[in-house]
């Protein structure tokens, strides 16, 4: 199943942002209307600077400099005071400046694949920020300025060089979608489980070995993804869960599936491929809304029969295992 991440979906609606009447794709058309420009779209033109005729856009809401080759951002940006959307990701921004916590409109703001290390310190002054990501950088400790926040919903940090998350995480009482893939984490962060609002973790691409007991505080997750990791085993505490609908847990070590996991009401997909596992429990054919259960490249060599009454399962993944036939009594699912 592919993932589509809440910045994805941003990007679908932000070109139809773009696509409204009040929106310009060149500075040249956008000086000729200076007051109309409330959407400036100037996404791979190749630039080098910070266009400084963009500050004259004083009705500006809207700002794409994404795909450039931008290493600064003028410090006057506040002048830009009606900004609530920056899309600067894909460019060569060593730092921020201090000024940018002044847009006090600003509520959209990424910076994905760029040369970042740090924030301003009063970053955390953009009290309407609700969607920030800043993956894809330097960051080798997780900026503090972030956890002060105070409306911060969806927070990508994924594709840095992180270890840890301090303490102070869980005062981002409204975050709803954490994005921590591809660091360095050996240790699940146990600050996380604080926070019981997010509905959405991605930890894929780390070194964790164990998801932490603590997972039952989580009641409001619906998406939990920890592939590509270390793990050797679900822990029975997940099936407090309540809210789980996707459970991603391929490219692990696990060997085995505990019946407990069968209480996850609410599952709609679980993802088993590439661990190790031999025998598959009856009780995982007794989920109540799952119609997609992915076991391919394991070593299962049968399944139960109960899979033939399984409530709502359409789809299973019973490839690169060691079953010399498969079973005809998976003959009206879709096997792949």
């Amino acid at each position: 199943m592919k993932r589509i991440t809440i910045f994805t979906i941003f990007l679908i609606f932000s070109l139809n942002i773009f696509a409204q009447n009040n929106s310009f794709y060149s500075i040249a058309d956008a000086l000729a209307h200076k007051n109309d420009v409330e959407i400036l779209d100037l996404e791979g033109k190749n630039l080098s600077t910070f266009p400084d005729v963009i500050l004259e856009f004083q009705n500006l809401t809207t700002l794409n400099l994404k795909s450039n080759n931008i290493t600064t951002i003028p410090n006057d940006i506040d002048k830009l005071t009606k900004l609530e959307i920056i899309l600067l990701d894909n460019n060569k921004i060593t730092e921020l400046p201090q000024n940018i916590s002044k847009l006090s409109n600003l509520s959209v703001l990424t910076l994905s694949n760029n040369k970042l290390k740090s924030l301003p310190d009063n970053f955390n002054l953009l009290n309407k920020l609700t969607i920030l990501s800043i993956s894809g950088n330097q960051f080798s400790t997780f900026p503090l300025s972030i956890c002060n926040l105070p409306n911060i919903e969806k927070l990508d940090i994924s594709s840095n060089y992180l270890s840890s998350l301090p303490n102070s995480c869980s005062q981002m009482t409204r975050l709803e979608e954490f994005y921590i893939s591809k660091n360095k984490f050996t240790v699940f962060p146990i600050i996380i489980t604080q926070m019981v609002n997010i509905r959405t973790l991605v930890l894929d691409d780390n070194l964790i070995e164990k998801i932490p007991a603590e997972i039952s505080k989580m009641t409001s997750l619906k998406y939990f993804h920890i592939s590509n990791n270390k793990i050797s085993e679900i822990p029975l505490e997940i099936q407090n869960l309540s809210n789980l609908e996707y459970l991603f847990l391929s490219f692990n070590n696990i060997s085995k599936i505990p019946n407990e996991i069968a209480k996850l009401e609410k599952l709609k997909y679980i993802d088993l491929s590439n661990n190790t596992i031999v025998v598959v429990p009856s009780s995982l054919a007794t989920l109540k809304e799952c119609e997609d259960i992915n076991l391919c490249h394991n070593k299962i060599y049968e399944l139960p029969v109960e899979f033939s009454t399984a409530p709502k399962l359409r789809r299973i993944g019973i490839t690169n295992n060691t079953m010399v036939t498969i079973p005809s009594f998976l003959s009206k699912y879709l096997i792949y």
